[in-house]
C-alpha cells in the first residue's frame, strides 16, 4: 500500500519580523495538544549563531520545541548559514550554495512519520531560498497549503493584499491569513486591519494573535488543519 502524504501548511510572512515563527510554533503546539503527530520543517535558515561549534537556527529550535522535539533538530533545518542575509547570499559568503534539491527532499522524512507537517519559509513568498528558487517555487514543489502571516500594524493591508494577489498570479491561493502583534507596540490600525483586508481580499482572515499569545489564542488554527485534512 502506498503511503499517503500528510497535509502540509507552509507559513509565509509578508515581510521580515512579522511573527511568522511565533505563529507557526503556536500552531504546532495546538496540534500537538490535540493528540496529532506534528512534524516541523525549516528548509533553510540564515542569520544563524554558533553554539558548541554548530550553527543553530533559532526559528528551527522554536518549531522543534513546540512540536515536542520530534526526530532531530538537524532534520528540522538541514541547511544553515551565518550571515543575516537571504539564504543564497549568506551561503555565498561561506563559498557555498543552497542545495535546491535538498530543500524539497528534506521534507520526506517528515511526510513518512507524521499526521501533519508545518513548513516555515525564509521571508516572504517571493524571497529567494536558493539561486534558482523562491519560497513560492518550493510551495509548488511540496504541494503545500499556504498561510500568510502579517504583522498587525500600519501597512498590513497593502502587504497582505499584495502577497495574496501575487500568489494568485502564480496559481497559489493561500488558505488563510493570520495577523500577529510581534512587538507589543500596537498602533491605531490594529482594530481595523482585519476588516479592511477581508473587504478586499478573497482569502479569509483566520484570526489574530496578540503579543505574547498562547495556545488558547491560536486555537482557531485547529479548524484550518481540519479543513485541509481530507
Amino acid at each position: 500500500m502506498l503511503h499517503r502524504k500528510p497535509p502540509k501548511l507552509f507559513f509565509a510572512g509578508t515581510d521580515t519580523d512579522v511573527g511568522k515563527t511565533y505563529v507557526a510554533s503556536l500552531a504546532a503546539r495546538v496540534i500537538l495538544n490535540h493528540g496529532s503527530k506534528i512534524g516541523v520543517y525549516k528548509p533553510v535558515a540564515s542569520g544563524c549563531h554558533t553554539n558548541e561549534a554548530q550553527l543553530v537556527a533559532d526559528d528551527a529550535v522554536s518549531l522543534w520545541n513546540a512540536a515536542g522535539k520530534p526526530l532531530s533538530l538537524e532534520l528540522v533545518c538541514p541547511q544553515r548559514f551565518k550571515a543575516p542575509l537571504a539564504p543564497p547570499e549568506a551561503a555565498a559568503l561561506e563559498q557555498k550554495q543552497v542545495d535546491s534539491k535538498k530543500l524539497a527532499d528534506g521534507i520526506k522524512v517528515w511526510e513518512e512519520n507524521f499526521d501533519f507537517v508545518i513548513v516555515e519559509g525564509a521571508g516572504g513568498l517571493f524571497s529567494p531560498l536558493a539561486n534558482d528558487m523562491l519560497n513560492i517555487d518550493l510551495v509548488q514543489q511540496l504541494d503545500a497549503s499556504v498561510v500568510v502571516v502579517a504583522a498587525n500594524r500600519l501597512g498590513a493591508i497593502h502587504q497582505t493584499l499584495s502577497t495574496c494577489e501575487a500568489a494568485a498570479k502564480r496559481g497559489i491561493q493561500p488558505v488563510g491569513i493570520v495577523l500577529c502583534d510581534p512587538t507589543g507596540t500596537a498602533d491605531d490600525s490594529t482594530n481595523s486591519n482585519s476588516q479592511q483586508i477581508q473587504k478586499y481580499c478573497p482569502v479569509p482572515v483566520l484570526g489574530t494573535i496578540p503579543f505574547n499569545g498562547t495556545e488558547q489564542d491560536a486555537e482557531f488554527l485547529t479548524l484550518l488543519f481540519d479543513s485541509i485534512h481530507d
